[in-house]
């Protein structure tokens, strides 16, 4: 029988993951602008935990790589605000505007959605471009906050892939099994096994 322990873990980091969107009322006129600057955060959330919750343990590992590298993406881009300065275009007094979180936890849940289903690139870097466009539109981030903010998603991602995750395992020996496309190749330890956390495995 399944057991929720993965699943209240992995909810409890989504919990964690929404800490970074702080609650800002958009100035943009445009409608869409502004709903993206509103919601993103909860799209990216609603996607994840219901893939965790209904999902099939592969559906799970998905999920539980592609949040880990959107909490990695979203952490690095706070710390790089804590040691680069530079306002944002709408508060020139502020110093948290390089690079934008919101466009890195967007790139990095496109990539992890892309990676997972390859039939959903279009649409999942559409939602992200989205973000960052909403972000530039609302006068929250520049172009270039915006664009960092997205390399920095994408490339934190993949890191993640790669190493099957930097706290959160996707219960793959290898995390090109959690993506792969032949289920003969997966092994008793990989989509059986829950998601788990595990320590820091750092391999640059």
């Amino acid at each position: 029988m399944r057991t929720h322990r993965h699943q209240l873990v992995l909810i409890a980091c989504l919990i964690l993951l929404s800490a970074h969107a702080r609650a800002q009322q958009s100035r943009s006129g445009d409608p869409i602008a502004q709903w993206l600057n509103e919601h993103s955060d909860e799209v990216l959330q609603g996607t994840l935990g219901a893939m965790m919750i209904l999902g099939d343990y592969r559906t799970e590992d998905a999920a539980a790589l592609t949040l880990d590298g959107t909490i990695a993406a979203v952490g690095a881009a706070e710390a790089l605000k804590l040691v680069i300065d530079q306002p944002r275009p709408r508060d020139p007094t502020a110093d948290d505007g390089f690079p934008s979180s919101h466009a890195a936890s967007a790139f990095a849940f496109a990539h992890g959605m892309s990676e997972w289903r390859s039939s959903w690139t279009p649409a999942v870097y559409a939602f992200a471009a989205g973000v960052g466009w909403a972000r530039v539109e609302g006068g929250y981030h520049t172009l270039e906050q915006v664009a960092a903010g997205a390399a920095l998603g994408v490339w934190l991602a993949g890191v993640s892939r790669a190493q099957d995750g930097f706290i959160l395992h996707g219960g793959s020996e290898h995390s090109s099994s959690a993506f792969g496309q032949n289920p003969s190749e997966r092994s008793a330890e990989g989509f059986g096994a829950p998601p788990t956390v595990v320590l820091w495995r750092g391999r640059w």
